[in-house]
């Protein structure tokens, strides 16, 4: 109607509207599992009574722990991976002998430091910090190589080095977890 009572609301209304909301079911929320008055996702019970529900209800295969099936083409983290050992990327490459070199020219490219160290052994990854917006050189890198002992004559000889117009700083590089 388009005029309303101009009659202040007393709480007896307020308990009635109440009373008669909950007699109908409309408006109130009402959890699927315990059907208590809060939302499924925050019921207390999920965990114990959702599985026995299930139980009750003929559905054995509950219990039983399926891998959650995925549409093809979707990603699935590493951990989850069938035929390879999670983080065996991050550990391999922890376990080769990486150092840092420091001190580096902001000109300084990939190639520069390829040329800088091969000569002391096969260089299986380097890594050049680059600004994002950029793309000039942070002044660090790593580089890593196949044998620890390429990596340690390429430290011991480049450690203090004059490159262009700075000395170089070289060092065993620290495990990424610390």
């Amino acid at each position: 109607q388009w005029y309303q009572r101009r009659v202040p609301i007393t709480a007896g209304d307020v308990a009635e509207k109440m009373a008669k909301l909950k007699a109908s079911g409309q408006g109130m929320v009402v959890c699927r599992i315990c059907k208590g008055p809060h939302w499924t996702k925050q019921c207390p019970y999920k965990d114990t009574l959702g599985v026995a529900l299930d139980v009750q209800q003929g559905n054995e295969e509950a219990n039983s722990v399926k891998p959650p099936t995925r549409a093809p083409g979707a990603y699935v983290p590493p951990s989850i991976r069938k035929g390879e050992p999670a983080d065996s990327q991050t550990r391999q490459r922890d376990e080769n002998p990486t150092i840092r070199v420091s001190n580096l020219a902001e000109e300084t490219c990939e190639k520069d430091l390829q040329d800088l160290f091969k000569p002391f052994g096969p260089v299986s990854r380097i890594y050049l910090a680059k600004d994002k917006n950029t793309g000039i050189s942070k002044g660090f890198a790593y580089i890593t190589y196949n044998r620890r002992e390429s990596a340690e004559s390429a430290l011991q000889t480049l450690h203090r080095f004059r490159y262009g117009h700075l000395i170089l700083q070289v060092e065993w590089a620290k495990p990424s977890g610390s």
